[in-house]
């Protein structure tokens, strides 16, 4: 069996608290083990911008790298710092952590993004405040958590930031999947609210990066509010 066959069938298992979230087998303190967290975190060449896969064969630092959409059209926030991309194992962890209430995935993919963070930041100062991405009241009421701010709280107490509740959904927008770029905008348009004034540098938090279209629209906000620069951090990137 190979290893991602392995992780394949133990997605679907019942976890043990103590034991890898994805192998089932390794015990860990954190959720996942060295094997499967070396596995799931992304190592491709990405966009320095918003973390799209992209090929490049010139040599010129990663960080250097945009792709032909960015260049065109930059996004509104500065960067999207991403644990891994929207494939297998994660894919399904993250269905499952949404759809399931499988909390334990966020704390061992927020692991993950953790070191990518830091990485990212070795030479720079952390964003000042750290900020979820909202759902609206009734969403939440119905699905009885955000992930986004369960993802926030994890990284927060991991790296020492703090957390602020600034930013709010007041449209409740319909689910995004399947959706084109251009009807995504449309149904964020007017969607976000911030209350108060933000810090310079912050960071929006995501479970899953698609298009990119609710957390710039949401950026877009946050720079009226007193914001200078946006990050973005998500679990996956597709």
């Amino acid at each position: 069996m190979s290893f991602f066959s392995g992780l394949k069938t133990a997605v679907h298992s019942t976890i043990n608290t103590s034991s890898c979230s994805f192998c089932n087998v390794a015990q860990t303190q954190t959720g996942i083990c060295d094997t499967c967290f070396v596995a799931i975190e992304s190592n491709d060449i990405s966009c320095g911008r918003c973390a799209s896969a992209i090929t490049h064969k010139r040599t010129q630092t990663i960080k250097s790298v945009l792709c032909g959409r960015c260049i065109k059209k930059p996004p509104h926030y500065h960067k999207v710092i991403a644990a891994s991309r929207y494939q297998f194992p994660v894919d399904k962890a993250l269905s499952e952590l949404k759809f399931n209430k499988q909390l334990h995935y966020a704390r061992s993919l927020c692991c993950v993004l953790e070191r990518q963070i830091k990485l990212h930041y070795f030479d720079a100062p952390y964003p000042e405040a750290i900020l979820a991405v909202p759902l609206h009241p009734k969403r939440l009421q119905e699905r009885g958590f955000n992930q986004s701010e369960i993802i926030t709280k994890h990284l927060s107490q991991s790296l020492g930031i703090p957390t602020a509740g600034n930013l709010i959904r007041v449209k409740n927008t319909p689910h995004q999947i399947g959706l084109s770029e251009k009807q995504r905008r449309k149904n964020l348009n007017n969607a976000f609210d911030v209350r108060g004034t933000l810090p310079s540098h912050i960071a929006l938090v995501d479970d899953v990066v698609t298009t990119g279209s609710t957390v710039n629209e949401a950026t877009k906000l946050c720079l009226r509010y007193g914001a200078q620069r946006v990050d973005v951090w998500c679990l996956a990137k597709t």
